[in-house]
């Protein structure tokens, strides 16, 4: 409610109307950070094995390394050099079944739009004509779910697989601390160790380095 005045009180003391904001000096605390959830093995195999290109390779990304969105959107064509994907901050040694929906976009890429000069990886019907990048929601729609989502399937699988190593998450996904605890801090978490075990056995959850079950 607080919030919701201040939106409303602030653009009225810019332009003058009312002298003083009352709501200034009032604080309300922190917002309650939600708990991040895992995604269901099925839908990420769904998207994983979609037959479309731009969606299996969007999708590898999200599951296997964990990229935002805005990572996604801003990949360039030279990021890709001799295996490695090469971010601003980090260097991602891309696994096998990344690699393997990589390799697939380029020809896809080249043959939809063979005269582009756009520079960015991804490339949609509205941005292969210019330089821009994609949106974010156009990397949402042909994921057909939040790539947030799947960024945080992952980081929770990587809480899991450590223990809850906060440093381990920090180094791998160049999280800060405090990012790294709150999915470290899910451990004990009686909803996620329901869906770990209701997702145990075969076939695996796909992890860096593996190759997917069908």
């Amino acid at each position: 409610m607080l919030q919701g005045l201040r939106h409303i009180l602030r653009p009225l003391k810019n332009r003058r109307i009312i002298f003083t904001d009352p709501t200034a000096r009032i604080f309300c605390g922190m917002p309650t950070s939600t708990i991040p959830l895992p995604v269901e093995v099925d839908d990420l195999r769904k998207i994983l094995h979609a037959q479309e290109v731009p969606r299996a390779a969007l999708a590898a990304l999200a599951i296997f390394h964990a990229l935002t969105s805005g990572q996604l959107r801003s990949l360039k064509t030279t990021d890709l050099r001799d295996g490695p994907l090469f971010l601003p901050n980090r260097t991602v040694l891309l696994a096998d079944p990344v690699r393997t929906r990589l390799a697939a976009y380029p020809d896809y890429r080249n043959h939809r739009w063979p005269r582009t000069a756009n520079s960015h990886l991804f490339v949609s019907q509205t941005t292969g004509c210019g330089v821009e990048p994609v949106s974010h929601v156009w990397i949402n729609d042909v994921l057909g779910m939040p790539t947030s989502r799947l960024r945080e399937d992952r980081l929770l699988h990587e809480a899991e697989a450590t223990g809850g190593d906060p440093r381990r998450i920090c180094d791998l996904f160049d999280l800060s601390v405090g990012a790294a605890l709150r999915y470290s801090g899910t451990i004990d978490q009686p909803g996620l160790v329901e869906h770990s075990l209701r997702n145990a056995g075969p076939p695996p959850r796909p992890l860096a380095g593996d190759v997917p079950a069908d």
